[in-house]
């Protein structure tokens, strides 16, 4: 019998792992707009959960970047201390443990506007985090800011036509697999094993 449990519950303790795998989330930073000077971030970020194991996609056009600083550098725009330095178009970030990660755009004034900066606060993986994360379902559409910079969309346009525009970052952004059952699986399998040992 002990045997039998010990298999039961390696088994259970796999599919838990499975678990949180399936449901983990790669969230694109600004939604459809992206990472841009007029989108508002603490919005975009509102009502949703960062679970540890989702991951977090900037896209962007070829002048900006996206610096992981500490947060007194966040608080400033400052990039002195840069965690890490990332252009070319398209970075993803995974979120490996709890906590909070700051993000700034380090050409002048894209932070300092109000703008080009967020911060990401990331909880353990728990199914209530998993549920509360699926409750929210898709996030809706990020509305700009009023008055995106014509100049800054020029620069854009003439920018997208160079050499210098293809992303050098090349990092998937594609989804991970959301499926809930396999959490559902994982309680089914752990009331099997609790009554198996009762």
């Amino acid at each position: 019998m002990k045997t039998s449990s010990a298999a039961l519950l390696a088994a259970v303790m796999a599919i838990a792992a499975a678990a949180s795998t399936a449901v983990a989330k790669d969230y694109t930073v600004g939604g459809s707009y992206g990472w841009d000077t007029y989108v508002d971030y603490d919005k975009w970020t509102s009502g949703k959960t960062f679970i540890v194991g989702d991951t977090i996609t900037f896209t962007y056009e070829p002048y900006h970047n996206v610096l992981e600083v500490p947060e007194t550098d966040y608080d400033s725009c400052t990039a002195n201390n840069a965690v890490s330095v990332h252009s070319g178009g398209n970075t993803t970030f995974e979120l490996t443990a709890a906590g909070t990660r700051y993000f700034i755009c380090s050409i002048p004034r894209h932070c300092l506007n109000g703008t080009m900066h967020v911060k990401v606060t990331t909880v353990p993986y728990s199914a209530s985090a998993a549920a509360a994360a699926a409750a929210a379902g898709p996030s809706p559409a990020v509305a700009p800011l009023p008055a995106a910079d014509e100049q800054h969309k020029s620069m854009s346009d003439s920018a997208s036509n160079s050499p210098a525009a293809a992303p050098t970052a090349a990092s998937s952004s594609a989804p991970r697999n959301r499926q809930q059952p396999a959490v559902a699986v994982a309680g089914l399998a752990l009331a099997a094993l609790v009554a198996m040992t009762a």
